[in-house]
């Protein structure tokens, strides 16, 4: 994916108000109508610009071998992200597990980028679903009810948080079980990070959505996953619809555990059946043959994730195009959203990766939009 130069060989061409969450009900096949608890007056029409989107599943503190240390590998994370050129990346894995240096990965990844001026969307407690419980003194009564591993960044010299209509807060967390009432236990319990942001540029507003399902292979979490896919679009109408924000787009950044060739029905699928704009759909498209997560038969047993150097898909007769697997996805939906490039994030040195920037088993995957 990268628009910046490899040491070597570079791979690539070229307000707080409480928020209350009435959660629309859904089956895993279907998804009834949401209650509107605002009536919006006049849809918010996006102005026109172009942004970049990144998403970019960091690996957790505790990455499996052979993948280095978080102390090792949080440079490279920074490395990659601030040398990115997006406006707005989507992280996964980034956890609220500590490090030896700060009190979470999250924090931790924040100050790394804080130079490189990506900050965080705001919000209160009181718009995280996914805080942990406290007794009428304030103090911690347990954990966080959440898996949580998703969270937002925006350059903030291109980028900007929206004020909503209704005054209500434009950024949080959610469960997925919020999206998709119904599913496992399991899938519900993972964190999704949303905030209405829009480009200095004039592009946007739009709701900027950092999501990572469950990686469970059984029936369950499969039925799980595509119940996201099938529920996502009517969560987005209805967080417009309660902000005072009807009509405005949504970029989603997300590891879906889901591929093509394994899973062609899966929430991939279902996303797009649904209206999503897939960012692989662009005309320019960049190091397509290779996969967005380093594991693959091929790579050997004691490489999977951290490899020497990537598995390179070949162009063959079942795939004319060469196109590697990928389960990390750039996708936009709304009226007038046209997606205009393509990209996974690769640094080479001659065949093997470039271990500065070799930072986690997955690759980062960027797009850019234009807004209509």
């Amino acid at each position: 994916m990268p628009e910046h130069g490899c040491t070597s060989e570079r791979v690539v061409s070229h307000v707080r108000s409480r928020l209350v969450l009435i959660r629309p009900l859904a089956t895993l096949v279907s998804i009834v109508v949401p209650i509107l608890l605002v009536t919006s007056t006049q849809p918010v029409k996006a102005a026109s610009g172009n942004l970049v989107f990144a998403t970019f599943n960091v690996c957790k503190v505790a990455c499996a071998a052979p993948a280095p240390s978080w102390d090792i590998r949080r440079d490279r994370v920074a490395r990659v992200i601030s040398e990115s050129g997006a406006d707005v990346v989507g992280l996964q894995e980034a956890t609220n597990n500590p490090t030896t240096t700060a009190k979470t990965q999250v924090a931790d990844i924040q100050t790394l980028v804080a130079p490189a001026g990506y900050v965080s969307p705001f919000f209160t407690v009181d718009s995280n679903e996914c805080r942990r419980p406290r007794d009428a003194q304030g103090e911690l009564t347990g954990p966080s009810p959440c898996d949580n591993s998703a969270a937002l960044l925006y350059r903030a010299a291109t980028v900007e948080q929206v004020t909503t209509p209704t005054g209500l807060p434009s950024a949080g967390i959610v469960q997925v079980g919020a999206i998709a009432p119904g599913i496992d236990a399991v899938s519900a319990a993972r964190s999704v990070a949303w905030a209405y942001l829009q480009g200095k540029n004039g592009a946007g507003p739009f709701l900027a959505i950092s999501l990572h399902l469950d990686s469970n292979k059984d029936v369950i979490a499969e039925s799980s996953r595509i119940a996201v896919g099938q529920a996502l679009g009517g969560w987005v109408n209805w967080m417009n619809s309660i902000q005072g924000m009807g009509g405005t787009p949504a970029i989603l950044m997300a590891d879906l555990n889901s591929y093509a060739k394994r899973q062609p029905n899966g929430v991939q699928m279902a996303l797009t059946s649904a209206g999503w704009v897939d960012a692989h759909s662009a005309r320019l498209r960049r190091n397509i043959q290779y996969s967005t997560i380093n594991y693959n038969p091929r790579l050997g047993e004691g490489s999977q994730g951290f490899p020497a150097a990537p598995y390179k898909f070949q162009k063959t007769k079942k795939n004319p195009k060469g196109e590697a697997t990928r389960i990390d996805y750039i996708m936009g939906y709304g009226t007038g959203l046209r997606v205009i490039d393509y990209e996974v994030v690769i640094y080479l040195t001659g065949k093997a990766f470039n271990t500065d920037y070799q930072a986690s088993d997955h690759q980062m995957v960027k797009a850019t939009f234009a807004f209509p």
